[in-house]
């Protein structure tokens, strides 16, 4: 039980990763900063990595005051750093990173070519645009996504 966040959570229990698997990549989006988020159960922080991105592209895809964009950065950098201060590794990408490719997409495919990974653990996103994206990004971007993220259309 973890403590030092100020409440009695568990602290996931690391994965037994084979010889031929690359380690877990939890990605995080600025609207699932929480402890309990699936993204992190089953992580092993001695390899394990979370991405958490800002990019333009979400910042401006419908007009957003700029107050609000900058609560949510702040609210995403300050559970980023909660996250390390538990001991877990966090690539996080700013929006003023001069690398920033500006929109998900192009985020997860540096990180994919920069870290190796071949399998992205990832709650699904609540809002269906971004849905849509993260399930394209097997193919496109020939990345298993687990849990599989299912068409809500499709039955």
């Amino acid at each position: 039980v973890d403590r030092r966040l100020g409440g009695q959570h568990p602290v996931p229990g690391p994965v037994q990763h084979t010889a031929h698997e690359r380690p877990h990549r939890g990605f995080i989006l600025g609207d699932q900063l929480t402890r309990e988020i699936s993204s992190l159960d089953g992580l092993d922080p001695a390899q394990d990595v979370v991405l958490m991105v800002e990019v333009g592209e979400e910042a401006t895809y419908v007009p957003h005051h700029k107050q609000k964009i900058a609560f949510l950065f702040s609210a995403m950098r300050h559970f980023a750093e909660e996250l390390k201060n538990r001991g877990i590794k966090v690539r996080y990408i700013e929006l003023d990173d001069p690398d920033n490719t500006g929109n998900f997409n192009g985020e997860i495919a540096r990180a994919i070519s920069e870290l190796k990974t071949e399998r992205l653990v990832i709650t699904e996103p609540s809002e269906y645009r971004v849905l849509s994206l993260v399930r394209d990004w097997q193919k496109s971007l020939n990345i298993k996504i687990d849990p599989p993220l299912k068409d809500p259309r499709k039955k």
